[in-house]
């Protein structure tokens, strides 16, 4: 038989088993897993001591940063010393003795720099011999520890606030529609809130735990949130607390979030009582202003009529002194009327507040100078003011805003200046107006004022007596004066209405002056 023909003659099934073992090898090299095959070392007592490892496939490479040639015929604990510690040797030697494959995920680092997860697997192949997968998880498993801290954070977060928030999935039926809601986390203020609840809440649906109210209203209002996305706000209590609730959808579900507001309820309650009795204080004093307009001034007029019949026809049966008594009786009463009329103006601006609109500062100015008209002769004063378009139109109460510059223009004209030999220095007062940002008014008044607004400076300067500015804040307090009535009249009740009308508008006003040198008040009003 000719050589050449020799292998014609070679067994179908030596063939077969031949390709079998290159598939097997191809197969072994190809695998994206690392393959790793190992002879227990045992020592004299039987003890297996060591691994040495007989084949590695190229996978090792890519995994171990080290090739199959530096692998093969080493010892393990040489190669891989981080074995004992990472448990991994433990397991290969159970393995080797029960015969029972067994897998395990580790963290896997040694001395020569190679660390990272590793999940593998260990089966024995033949007597005291195994085979050992694995492959380098390092990327997932940090992947999962980063998404577990970031949902630990979370919890920490949630554990932590004030509010108390769970998430609730629905659940539906085989037509889609919600039937139910079921639990899905809850944090720590959320499980105080439930008290005795919180482990049925957690464990069961909304419909077994919730009561007949509950599955009426409550129900009804996480379906609409979920199905159409607008959030619910809403305040419910239990026992003496109160919680204000927002709903708002979250995937197929709804976020619950719920605060307490008990202290704010309480607050609440108490300014609305508070606010009740304000209006009875109102009430109460709009009567009084009513009797001090009508019943106190009455007397008054009797006593000034009875006083001008004294001096019209008992003159003559009178002496100087009783002549000298009725004349201060009569100013007297006079005084005291005055008093009356500004004290029932001062009541008024609290409980009477016209609709705010917009008019002119020009035109009130000069329906003030034309009231004025007789003071401003007598102390032949010059009033300056642009025209109509420097002094802008201003939104308020008229006829409040019309007390306060009247006031404002009659100090100017009434405390004026005299020159060494005693004559009256003409008063010159200046009205002046310009629009200014919250963020660049003097500080004085940016305490009651906001940055964020723009406001109108009105300021009305004289050159009038002037004081001391230490009592700049003294002059706007209720019957406080700089000046005796026998030095300048009045009741000093003007620059009071002055402030409150302020208030009433949310302005501020504040006043520089020097003695001998004038006053200037600037008034503040939003635009």
């Amino acid at each position: 038989m000719n050589s050449s023909n020799a292998s014609d003659h070679i067994p179908t099934e030596r063939l077969q088993s031949a390709e079998a073992v290159q598939l097997a090898l191809a197969a072994y090299d190809a695998s994206l897993n690392g393959i790793i095959s190992m002879q227990a070392i045992r020592n004299r007592k039987g003890e297996v001591v060591d691994f040495l490892m007989l084949t590695a496939n190229r996978a090792v490479e890519r995994i171990l940063q080290m090739s199959p040639e530096k692998i093969v015929g080493t010892r393990m604990l040489e190669t891989f010393p981080g074995n004992v510690q990472s448990g991994m040797f433990a397991l290969y030697e159970r393995v080797v003795e029960t015969g029972q494959a067994e897998q395990i995920v580790e963290h896997y680092t040694d001395v020569y720099g190679l660390q990272g997860w590793f999940e593998v697997s260990a089966v024995r192949s033949e007597l005291d011999q195994l085979v050992i997968t694995f492959i380098n998880i390092t990327d997932s498993k940090q992947a999962e520890l980063k998404i577990k801290q970031q949902a630990d954070l979370l919890q920490a977060v949630l554990d932590h606030t004030q509010a108390a928030i769970s998430l609730h999935e629905a659940i539906r039926d085989e037509t889609g529609r919600i039937i139910d809601f079921h639990t899905i986390l809850a944090n720590q203020q959320a499980i105080r809130m439930w008290g005795d609840l919180a482990e049925p809440i957690l464990t069961k649906r909304f419909f077994e735990v919730a009561t007949p109210e509950q599955q009426q209203i409550d129900f009804a209002k996480y379906v609409h949130v979920v199905e159409t996305g607008d959030p619910d706000l809403s305040e419910f209590s239990i026992g003496d607390q109160w919680w204000l609730r927002l709903t708002t959808r979250s995937g197929d579900g709804v976020v619950i979030s719920n605060v307490d507001i008990t202290e704010n309820h309480r607050n609440r309650l108490q300014v609305e009582a508070t606010n009740l009795e304000l209006k009875r204080s109102n009430e109460n004093l709009q009567t009084f202003a009513y009797i001090a307009s009508h019943d106190l001034q009455e007397p008054l007029r009797k006593i000034q009529s009875f006083g001008d019949i004294l001096r019209s026809q008992y003159a003559s049966q009178l002496d100087q002194e009783g002549i000298d008594i009725v004349e201060r009786m009569q100013v007297a009463a006079e005084r005291m009327s005055l008093l009356i009329r500004d004290l029932l103006d001062y009541s008024r601006i609290s409980t009477h507040r016209e609709t705010f609109r917009s008019f002119s500062l020009g035109r009130l100015i000069e329906d003030i100078i034309e009231d004025l008209w007789h003071p401003i002769e007598q102390t032949k004063a010059t009033i300056q003011l642009g025209a109509h378009e420097e002094l802008p139109d201003i939104v308020g109460d008229r006829l409040q805003l019309r007390q306060l510059f009247q006031n404002l223009l009659s100090n100017a004209l009434k405390f004026c200046r005299k020159d060494a030999n005693g004559i009256l220095i003409a008063p010159v007062v200046q009205i002046t107006a310009q629009k200014m940002p919250g963020s660049a008014l003097p500080s004085i008044s940016t305490t009651v004022l906001s940055a964020k607004r723009a406001y109108w400076a009105i300021a009305i300067a004289d050159n009038g007596i002037g004081f001391d500015s230490k009592y700049a804040d003294q002059i706007f307090q209720v019957f406080q004066r700089l000046h005796t009535r026998h030095e300048f009249t009045g009741t000093g009740i003007g620059l009071a209405i002055v402030k409150k009308v302020i208030e009433q508008h949310d302005g501020a006003i504040d006043v520089q002056s020097q003695i001998g040198e004038g006053t200037t008040f600037t008034v503040y009003l939003p635009v």
